[in-house]
């Protein structure tokens, strides 16, 4: 599955050289029988002078290591390489260039191919080593030899006296056998520069395997992308190497975390398979790939292994040397810059010129600037370290042009920027994104812009708090910024990642700032509707800002409100009102009762009160906080929405559907306008006025209503939102209202398991949901 060896050419020491053939009967995998014809090299005198050379140790067999396990995947790119080889393309093309990153099993397709046609078809397979002019030029003529060129011919061609391509391809048109002549590792087209050293044949098919996709030498020929392999086929890689105990589940962790790179696979299952004497599990591989990925993987290969294509350390190098021989040597830290990021796409813009240029990278090492950005990010595509992609935009805007890398190249670069260099690149990447999402006070970025650049900012602060340095606190800066303006905008899936590396950053750390974060990842759970973590995290920061802050902090306020929250979630009531009444009135006394703070308490609390069945309580609360938000912030604040929803959730249940439903009618049409179509509380609003609706007997709209809920959550917050089975439960006794009872229990069946599992079979919800079932089973059964 991996990229073949570079052969080690033949040293010499006289003056001259010549070859002379002799053939055997070469016995190769598979029982194939084939005739290995080497180059011995002999020392003779004559008109070469002082020249030397050494040819392949052989043409007919392929120089590359044998594969330690069997080739898996690639079907279809190997079925087609064989028609060709074999004649029975369609639209045959005689030339055809394999192409992909380095590692991702280039030469392990060609060495199959090649097996495949010699062995099983008969047809004679040439090898050439095309990894530098040297290895190139001379395994040529060794073909040019093999097929039938005199020793004299092939001294002339070698010391110029006549064109070298024209020898070797004379020889090999004029062929009796078919043939397939593979060029392996063809990472540097110049070599091919030279007027006819690339040509098609009648007589046979030339195979090219390169990093190098895109040079303009490779027009007409046909094209075969290669990238990494599918899950299913990388755990098959790793199962072949017999890496110890772990189950399936482990072993697809496993190839997730390589990226499913054919190399890292390869050398991870040697690794993890012979450890004899103190087995290393495969979940401690995995943490010590964290921290240095290339020194771990390395050890999966031979003692003194020296194709440097063979070790994860050394083959991303192999590529950037020869751009910086190309002169780009200024590709290392971009790719260094990229490696500060994640593997998602990365829109192209952060690398905007301007916006390199208002950094430090002119004092890296190679120095950046944005007037030479462009070559290196071309020069990393034509070496397939990096790629080229349009995304998607949002509705109603243009896609988005983005570069990206393979996850395991990120990490083994960033693992490996020099250690003078760390501060002025993470500095760098954490100033790009600054620069990019920053906004005026009071405004969010767009949410295209929030999508796309939110896994970005989480990997850099990540890379920031694993190397430390001077980074840290503006990759931090940008998190925050992000995690809040995701949980406004209802993405809590988002807001949890975020708040997950913010929090981790400031692990063990007890000032204001990192209980925020622990503050925010709470809230976030909240949303994400895993209640009991987020109380137990609210409750450990409510105690901590407690002691650091002082009972009627902002912030300590702030989190026993959070907590109600939580408790609601759970459906304890007499807690959550508990809390939620000490933040109302501490929020009251603190900030005033017309802060937007202190009106969105008091919303709650009447939620609170309400599910404990004390309506004309709840009413008493929510009816003048309504009225006191209008006043203060306006009838479409998000907060007034907020006091408004609550107000006719209490009417609601208390009988007053009439105002209740004109409550809930204009709480959706604000949240529509303010918030969004989507945004879960115009979502809640809507899932009240269903329920309005199914009360007043109106089962049409009711069912129409909830399920365009059902389906937004689904999408919004995950199939198996406590909010999601709240609506399903709805929309089930919407249905048996309607008499549809069949298609209801089918519907609250799922619901009631889903809910079992997620919340408990004593929840709320949960009791709720199995009331509904047993009545459509019962209304069924009638």
């Amino acid at each position: 599955m991996t990229e073949g060896v570079e052969p080690h050419q033949s040293e010499v020491s006289a003056p001259r050289t010549a070859v002379s053939d002799h053939g055997r009967l070469f016995r190769a995998e598979r029982d194939q029988h084939i005739t290995e014809y080497h180059t011995h090299i002999a020392a003779t005198l004559g008109a070469l002078g002082d020249q030397q050379w050494a040819g392949p140790d052989s043409v007919r067999v392929p120089l590359a290591a044998r594969m330690h396990s069997p080739i898996r995947d690639r079907r279809d790119l190997r079925r087609a390489l064989l028609a060709a080889v074999l004649g029975n393309e369609p639209e045959p093309k005689g030339i055809h260039i394999v192409h992909g990153m380095p590692g991702c099993g280039k030469t392990a397709v060609a060495l199959t191919v090649f097996d495949e046609a010699v062995g099983g078809h008969g047809l004679t397979g040439l090898w050439v080593n095309a990894s530098s002019a040297t290895s190139f030029r001379a395994g040529m003529l060794a073909v040019a030899t093999d097929r039938g060129a005199s020793q004299d011919e092939v001294d002339a061609a070698r010391a110029g006296r006549r064109p070298a391509a024209d020898l070797v391809w004379h020889y090999l048109g004029r062929s009796d056998e078919r043939w397939l002549l593979v060029l392996d590792n063809a990472d540097e087209p110049s070599i091919f520069q030279e007027p006819g050293w690339l040509r098609p044949s009648p007589r046979g098919t030339v195979l090219v395997t390169t990093r190098h996709g895109a040079a303009p030498l490779w027009h007409g020929a046909a094209s075969h992308p290669l990238g990494v392999l599918e899950v299913s086929d990388a755990v098959d890689v790793l199962l072949d190497f017999q890496v110890g105990d772990a189950d399936l589940a482990v072993l697809e962790q496993l190839a997730h975390s390589l990226g499913c790179h054919p190399l890292a696979l390869m050398l991870a299952g040697t690794y993890l398979g012979q450890q004899v004497l103190e087995p290393v599990t495969v979940h401690d591989y995995l943490q010590r790939l964290r921290h240095d990925p290339s020194t771990v993987l390395d050890l999966g290969a031979e003692p003194g292994e020296r194709d440097l294509r063979r070790l994860i350390s050394s083959t991303w190098q192999l590529s950037l040397d020869a751009l910086h021989r190309q002169g780009l040597p200024e590709a290392t830290t971009v790719l260094r810059i990229l490696s500060c990021y994640a593997p998602d796409p990365l829109p192209v813009g952060l690398l905007a010129p301007p916006r390199l240029d208002a950094t430090a990278l002119a004092q890296a090492d190679p120095p950046l600037t944005g007037g030479r950005a462009n070559s290196a990010v071309m020069g990393l595509k034509s070496q397939s370290l990096v790629s080229l992609h349009h995304v998607p935009g949002d509705s109603g805007r243009p896609a988005v042009r983005t570069v990206q890398a393979h996850a395991l190249l990120l990490d083994t670069v960033a693992a490996r920027i020099p250690l003078d260099q760390r501060d002025i690149v993470l500095t760098a990447a954490a100033e790009l994104l600054s620069q990019l999402l920053a906004t005026n006070d009071g405004q969010y970025i767009d949410s295209q812009s929030l999508r796309l650049f939110a896994p970005h900012a989480t990997a850099l602060l990540r890379r920031c708090a694993d190397m430390s340095g001077s980074a840290l606190e503006p990759a931090l800066s940008v998190v925050r910024g992000l995690r809040l303006q995701s949980y406004a905008r209802g993405d809590y899936a988002t807001a949890h990642s975020l708040g997950e590396a913010a929090a981790a950053a400031t692990r063990g750390q007890t000032t204001p700032d990192a209980l925020t974060d622990r503050h925010e990842l709470a809230r976030a759970l909240t949303g994400t509707g895993r209640f009991a973590e987020a109380a137990d995290l609210h409750q450990e920061t409510l105690d901590a800002r407690e002691t650091l802050l002082g009972a009627d902090h902002p912030d300590t306020l702030a989190s026993a409100h959070a907590l109600g929250l939580a408790l609601y979630g759970l459906g304890r009531f007499t807690e959550d009102e508990q809390h939620m009444r000490r933040a109302a009135d501490g929020r009251h006394r603190v900030l005033g009762p017309e802060h937007p703070d202190t009106l969105e308490s008091r919303a709650c609390l009447s939620d609170a009160i309400g599910e404990q069945g004390r309506w004309a309580e709840a009413e008493a609360l929510a009816r003048p906080n309504l009225a006191l938000s209008e006043r203060a912030l306006g009838v479409e604040h998000p907060h007034t929405l907020q006091s408004r929803i609550a107000l006719a959730w209490v009417l609601s249940r208390n009988d007053q559907l009439d105002e209740a439903e004109a409550l809930a009618r204009a709480t959706v049409s604000g949240g529509e306008r303010v918030l969004g179509p989507e945004h879960p509380r115009t979502l809640n609003a809507q899932d009240l006025l269903a329920g309005i609706l199914l009360r007043q007997g109106n089962w049409p709209e009711a069912e129409h209503i909830a399920r365009t809920v059902a389906e937004a959550r689904e999408r919004v917050v995950g199939p198996e939102h406590p909010h999601t089975l709240a609506i399903q439960t709805r929309l089930a006794r919407i249905l048996i209202g309607a008499g549809n009872h069949r298609q209801a229990r089918d519907l609250v069946a799922h619901t009631l398991a889903a809910s079992t599992r997620v919340l408990g079979p004593e929840h709320p919800g949960t009791l709720n949901c199995r009331e509904v079932y047993e009545l459509a089973t019962t209304e069924e059964n009638a």
